[in-house]
């Protein structure tokens, strides 16, 4: 069902009028003072105290061909519906899925509540959404030859319900990688794109010979342009639990390798847009026409290649308004080497790559990136950058004696809007630890207002990362849900004010590279008490205003009843 055009336009004309530009004219001191006078690091990984024992890893270094390289995700989310996020953690065999116990504390839960995969499964990542309404989040496994619909049965457990869903994997070469759910019409029913990468079998070349620094022969994965590329799609829930591949008619035709997918709604006029970070192929960025077709706009756009006019080794990806101008800007990792791109949204349109004026540009040239995602880890009311770092080349040191296998994340401090400082040391030695860097989600999981980080390393394990930052900032949380059952709306737009200053986000459902963050809507408020106005401009084109929020709090916001309830 098309939108009605006129109603677009005022809507974004209203967003623009509600938002409006900032800018504090001044750039603030890189480390906090709080965090100078404190003796405690950022962030701490608390898996093994939590209970989380996951672990992955790979027997010989020498053997990691393209497929073995590539990764895992991981999802924030609450299966159980008990307020505490749970945790999702993928490997090849079987996903793992950790209970959280409201006290610090995991329990792992995977035998009970998660379905016995098929003794072929190869699992690479997950994208969680609550695809029929009823309440609970069901899970969407991406994979090697697999793809995995496990729908939540009302918290208790999951059901596999892929037989006959439309989402089976096309054979057992089937290689999808990230995936990301909107409703792209209005019309309450979720479509979810799927990327796909390469066509990759077992009689394809498996690894390639490069040139070590001694001169002999090291054989290591091949790049992607040694396989034909695969292209994803892109499909329409009939609301009756069946999924139709509306990819042809919607026009979104991808150039393949896609590795990173998700959706935002760019330019506010009330329709999810749609972004795919390839893999050494042009970008796409899909604008959505509102009838139920998109174009591809990436080169129009300046979105298709990075900062240096090159393609990228597209990865993950994180949409966010970084400058607090009203519009949604866009974060791509790349490859060791290259710049990451932060790509400023100036409006009509139209971006441009703000990657070296920024500050993140020289600083992150040479790690290579996976996960990329936006978070205000202190609460002042800036977002700020993660990337998780990791090469895909095991021996990489004996080609390149620049590079490592292992490499540290990277944490960029948000100084005004317009430059980004890392101050990764200051994370702590746990943030920093070398790792195999690949899959990442932003949660809080202990509800205290700090967002916490959930990593993947793919040789040794997952990371979770708690925030300790002596941050005396407020915050401000929105549950925007919808229906009897109380689903998360996604898609839903929150623009809040405050003495600081406007803010907005979305609910958002997938992100950055093979995971999923928390769908709760987090702002940062520094120093302010209160938030003023908050404006809620739900999927179908309805608009809500609620006044004088007192701050650290969670909403619900239910978009039927128009109600506004604090949770804790």
């Amino acid at each position: 069902m098309s939108r009605d055009i006129a109603r677009r336009e005022a809507l974004g004309i209203f967003l623009g009028a509600v938002l409006g530009s900032l800018s504090d004219g001044c750039r603030r001191d890189p480390i906090p003072r709080a965090v100078k006078t404190s003796q405690r690091f950022l962030f701490r990984d608390v898996a093994a105290e939590a209970g989380i024992d996951f672990a992955l890893g790979h027997t010989s270094l020498t053997q990691v061909n393209a497929l073995e390289a590539i990764g895992h995700g991981c999802a924030f989310l609450d299966y159980d519906r008990d307020g505490h996020l749970d945790v999702l953690l993928v490997s090849s065999q079987r996903p793992r899925l950790y209970r959280n116990l409201g006290n610090g504390r995991f329990t792992e839960v995977t035998e009970t509540v998660l379905p016995t995969p098929p003794p072929h499964a190869h699992f690479l990542g997950c994208s969680v959404a609550d695809y029929d309404r009823d309440g609970y989040p069901d899970i969407l496994l991406t994979g090697y030859g697999t793809l995995a619909l496990y729908h939540n049965e009302s918290g208790k457990k999951f059901r596999d319900v892929t037989s006959g869903s439309g989402l089976e994997a096309h054979g057992p070469y089937d290689w999808s990688t990230s995936a990301a759910w909107a409703d792209i019409d209005g019309s309450g029913h979720l479509c979810v794109y799927i990327g796909r990468y390469v066509r990759f079998t077992p009689y394809s070349k498996q690894l390639c010979s490069y040139r070590g620094i001694d001169g002999s022969p090291v054989m290591m994965a091949c790049t992607p342009d040694s396989y034909p590329s695969e292209r994803g799609a892109l499909f329409r829930h009939d609301g009756n639990g069946h999924f139709v591949d509306i990819t042809e008619q919607s026009g979104v035709i991808s150039h393949g390798n896609t590795l990173g997918c998700l959706f935002c709604d760019f330019n506010n006029d009330g329709l999810p847009d749609l972004y795919l970070a390839n893999d050494l192929e042009p970008a796409d960025l899909f604008l959505n026409l509102g009838d139920g077709r998109f174009t591809n706009i990436a080169v129009a756009s300046g979105t298709a290649y990075g900062a240096d006019a090159s393609l990228q080794s597209g990865m993950g990806i994180d949409w966010g308004d970084y400058d607090n101008d009203g519009r949604f800007d866009l974060l791509v990792a790349n490859y060791a080497q290259k710049p990451k791109s932060l790509f400023h949204n100036e409006g009509h349109n139209l971006f441009t790559n703000q990657s070296y004026p920024s500050g993140i540009g020289a600083a992150s040239l040479l790690p290579l990136a996976f996960g990329a995602v936006f978070v205000d880890f202190d609460n002042d009311g800036l977002l700020d950058i993660v990337f998780t770092n990791g090469h895909v080349e095991s021996q990489i040191e004996k080609v390149d004696p620049a590079q490592t296998y292992r490499q540290s994340a990277q944490l960029f401090r948000n100084l005004d809007g317009a430059h980004f400082v890392d101050i990764s040391a200051l994370a702590g030695p746990d943030f920093t630890r070398r790792i195999v860097g690949r899959g990442i989600a932003v949660g809080d999981y202990d509800n205290d207002g700090l967002l916490d980080l959930l990593v993947v390393d793919e040789e040794g394990g997952a990371l979770l990362l708690h925030n300790e930052g002596p941050s005396a900032n407020h915050w401000i949380r929105f549950r925007c849900v919808e229906g009897a059952k109380e689903a998360y709306a996604i898609g839903t737009k929150v623009v809040i004010e405050s003495k600081i200053g406007r803010r907005i986000a979305e609910v958002r459902a997938g992100g950055s590279y093979l995971s999923t963050n928390e769908p709760d809507v987090h702002f940062g408020l520094g120093q302010a008490t209160t938030v003023d106005t908050v404006h809620i401009f739900w999927p179908n084109g309805q608009k809500h205003l609620f006044y004088k929020l007192p701050a650290d709090k969670l909403y619900r916001i239910h978009r039927e009843t128009k109600t506004l309830e604090p949770l804790f």
